[in-house]
């Protein structure tokens, strides 16, 4: 027997459904990439790609290096600069930096290996 106020075991309660019932959640499985992320052939677009879809202009290895390299390089100084002190300016300073040349090597390596 149950306490008055207590649903009996073969009530259903009322209220919000479990968590993970509900048929408008996410779809079960693996995350998906988003198009950005998919090869050209399945509708995906590199960032080096244009609006229009014409084709990227190739990049010169060099380039790509020198260009890195120098970015690493003010990275550095800005980090010897710095010192032991935290600073969030030199921080965020370097993390633009470093987003420069992670897109820099990003975009080499789209025009080199297409997916």
């Amino acid at each position: 027997m149950t306490e008055p106020g207590q649903p009996a075991r073969d009530e259903q309660t009322t209220g919000p459904p479990p968590v993970g019932s509900s048929s408008t959640g996410p779809v079960p499985g693996p995350p998906r990439p988003g198009p950005h992320l998919m090869p050209r052939s399945a509708g995906g677009q590199t960032a080096s790609e244009g609006a229009e879809g014409e084709p990227p202009v190739p990049v010169d290895p060099g380039t790509v290096t020198d260009t890195v390299a120098q970015l690493l390089v003010e990275v550095d100084s800005i980090r010897q600069a710095a010192g032991d002190a935290f600073d969030l300016g030199a921080l965020a300073r370097q993390t633009e930096l470093l987003e420069r040349a992670h897109d820099a090597l990003t975009t080499a390596l789209e025009d080199v290996d297409p997916r």
